[in-house]
């Protein structure tokens, strides 16, 4: 039996068990240095969002390539250069991202991968290129736990609900991203189906109060 085919045979609690196993490493995030403190409320950065990618492909992708065939070094580069261009003009929840702000983020990207040293700059840009394309296995699972890593960082989080208020980001918001995302990635969705159904059940998600009346 395969590791995905092991996985896939787990039931519900076994899946949230690693689940809550893989939140522990989440832990970095809010260790924080220089005897700094944060306000009491969530937050995220997009290097701490990259860690939580490097974190969560450690675990998958032995389960989604359990051959060896992809190459992990530019997964890992695409997971780390994937959302540079964002220093330029900042990161926007992408329910809530018009056309004109995803085509200007694309054409920040030769301004952020240009204040880059070589090789970094050419060796970011074709990563961030070859992520963009969607054109390899490689950059196809690196853009599906893109999509999976926010809902560890929300799941069994204590501000999660009131982030995901704030965004008024609702439950089919959520799944519909993440299950075009995990197609193909078996491992990927089974968690996916079985994390989102608990947030749902425990009121994580926006709901829209017109939609509740009707």
């Amino acid at each position: 039996m395969t590791a995905a085919n092991e996985i896939l045979g787990l039931d519900r609690a076994a899946i949230l068990q690693i689940a809550r196993q893989l939140r522990a490493g989440y832990r970095m995030k809010q260790t924080l240095r220089y005897a700094s403190v944060r306000p009491p409320e969530h937050s995220e950065s997009n290097a701490e969002h990259v860690y939580g990618l490097m974190l969560l492909m450690q675990y998958f992708l032995p389960h989604e390539d359990p051959e060896g065939q992809w190459d992990r070094n530019r997964i890992a580069g695409m997971l780390l250069y994937h959302d540079i261009p964002e220093i330029i003009h900042g990161d926007i929840a992408y329910h809530l991202k018009t056309r004109e702000q995803v085509e200007r983020e694309h054409a920040a990207a030769p301004v952020a991968f240009g204040q880059l040293p070589a090789p970094l700059a050419e060796e970011g840009f074709a990563l961030w290129r070859e992520y963009e394309r969607q054109d390899t296995p490689e950059a196809r699972f690196a853009y599906a736990l893109d999509k999976l890593e926010p809902m560890f960082e929300l799941f069994e989080n204590p501000y999660g609900a009131a982030t995901m208020h704030r965004l008024k980001f609702t439950f089919e918001m959520h799944l519909a991203k993440k299950l075009r995302a995990t197609e193909g990635f078996p491992v990927m969705r089974r968690f996916v189906e079985v994390m989102s159904d608990e947030m749902r059940r425990a009121g994580v998600f926006y709901e829209d109060e017109a939609e509740e009346k009707e």
